[in-house]
């Protein structure tokens, strides 16, 4: 427990992505309903709950389609229409231009979690996910400082420990090739489907060859080979492209590869339904 707040659910050596975090407001309910300030809308039933899904929304561009229906620029462009005469004095090209250059903040600027209504703690206990509770407070204010704290702290967390993951497979792979010994047979088995042998060995081995030409040329033919079956060959162009391209890769990048590798797993077990919707997902992500 840190600063009062404690996990009700969940394992905090591994989060799931998707977060409830609550506090219950020791308050008089008169008292609350006589409150003007729209904080006060916030609580039900003397509950104060928010919510974050990281496992879907890995910044603000995915929380403003997936909340609200718009783009970031979308956004921003109507808050810019919305300062009229102000608009002039704030310089409307410099900030346009930190509009089109909002790409490099990105990382910095942390994902919003939504305030939900519910009725009673067993409900939100009842959550999927990591449930959170931040504590008691007579203040709404100070509640509303508290719930929307814990998601910050949560999904730096959630993000630093999806890293880690590749790390540790790139490192998996690094120490079976230091030794020149075959993948770990559940890294080879007959039952595993294409996108897994695609997450968790032909795209860590080309991560790890990457700033060597010559050895992530062994390694992308590799990969090629194994998908020289596969019809669709500018899947796996895009796959070698992302990792080649001489840019740091973010956790866009690597969501990317998460659905390109889906997208080509479902194709061959013939769901094209679902294959389509992983283009969806992949053509807004690339746009962004």
């Amino acid at each position: 427990m840190l600063l009062g707040i404690q996990q009700k659910k969940g394992d905090p050596a591994k989060l799931d992505g998707r977060l409830t975090v609550y506090a219950i407001l020791d308050i008089d309910p008169s008292d609350l309903l006589a409150m003007k300030h729209p904080i006060a809308s916030m609580v039900h039933d003397g509950l104060l709950v928010a919510q974050g899904n990281y496992r879907e929304q890995n910044n603000l561009r995915d929380f403003l389609k997936s909340e609200m229906g718009v783009s970031l620029e979308d956004g921003l462009e109507e808050f810019l229409d919305k300062l009229g005469g102000l608009e002039s004095a704030l310089d409307p090209e410099k900030l346009r231009d930190r509009i089109e250059n909002i790409d490099d903040l990105e990382d910095f600027i942390p994902t919003p979690a939504k305030i939900v209504p519910f009725t009673s703690e067993d409900d939100v206990l009842s959550q999927e996910g990591d449930v959170y509770f931040a504590g008691t407070f007579k203040n709404v204010g100070n509640a509303i400082l508290s719930v929307n704290s814990v998601p910050i702290l949560y999904q730096a967390r959630f993000r630093e420990q999806e890293i880690q993951k590749v790390r540790n497979e790139i490192e998996l792979l690094t120490s079976q090739i230091e030794k020149n010994a075959p993948p770990r047979e559940k890294l080879l088995s007959p039952d595993m489907k294409v996108e897994g042998k695609i997450m968790k060995e032909f795209i860590p081995n080309m991560l790890y060859c990457r700033k060597e030409k010559k050895v992530f040329g062994a390694a992308e033919k590799l990969f090629r080979d194994f998908m020289h079956d596969y019809k669709n060959g500018e899947d796996i162009n895009a796959i070698v492209r992302i990792i080649a391209d001489d840019h740091e890769l973010t956790s866009r990048h690597f969501k990317l590869l998460e659905l390109y590798a889906k997208k080509i797993s479902r194709i061959m077990e013939e769901d094209f339904a679902e294959a389509e919707k992983l283009q969806n997902d992949i053509t807004a992500l690339a746009q962004q």
